[in-house]
């Protein structure tokens, strides 16, 4: 039973939950932005038959630029929570063992 508990413990539900909600809000986005890239293209090229492929392109390559940085942004976001929680748990533990001495 306990290597249970332990496996519970080491389960980051609330992590999980958080990827889930922020990848299903990241679709919306991406639905959203897709519309405005398109048109912001088309705006720029001419309606050719080139300047449509072209255009698929150019839409590809900077929504692609643009999740990766949003991507590295929130990877280092998360860094630096995870370090302060750290640092306010390690605050606490130290707090309990000064009250157990």
């Amino acid at each position: 039973m306990s290597d249970f508990k332990e496996n519970v413990e080491k389960l980051n539900v609330r992590g999980i939950v958080l990827s889930s909600v922020m990848t299903a809000f990241g679709l919306v986005v991406a639905l959203v932005w897709k519309d405005t890239i398109i048109a912001t293209v088309e705006y720029i090229l001419p309606n050719t038959d080139d300047g449509t492929l072209q255009g698929m392109y150019i839409s590809a390559i900077a929504v692609t630029v643009l999740v990766m940085v949003l991507a590295k942004f929130a990877i280092n976001l998360n860094h630096r929570v995870e370090k302060e929680i750290e640092r306010v748990q390690s605050y606490f533990d130290d707090d309990d063992d000064e009250n157990e001495n």
